[in-house]
């Protein structure tokens, strides 16, 4: 059973693609590694239990992935210099 953050994430990642998801279990089965890192992130076993808590987990998330988002244009940029 998923609580009420991960239930927003299912409805509302790739346009309601995985509304039906109704666990972690089945989040991995979807084969989306992202969705399901998401769903695991705002579990309540890891100590997601607040909505501030379930924005502060998704905005280490966001802030990693620009990082990784920046590492990855600056080798472009340097490869096609």
């Amino acid at each position: 059973m998923l609580n009420s953050f991960q239930q927003l994430c299912a409805q509302s990642y790739g346009s309601g693609d995985f509304a039906h998801v109704e666990s972690i279990a089945e989040a991995r089965e979807t084969g989306d590694t992202l969705f399901a890192f998401l769903i695991i992130e705002l579990a309540e076993s890891e100590g997601c239990d607040t909505r501030e808590e379930a924005i502060r987990r998704l905005d280490m998330a966001i802030s990693d992935l620009q990082c990784v988002i920046g590492a990855i244009d600056a080798v472009d940029r340097k490869d096609t210099g």
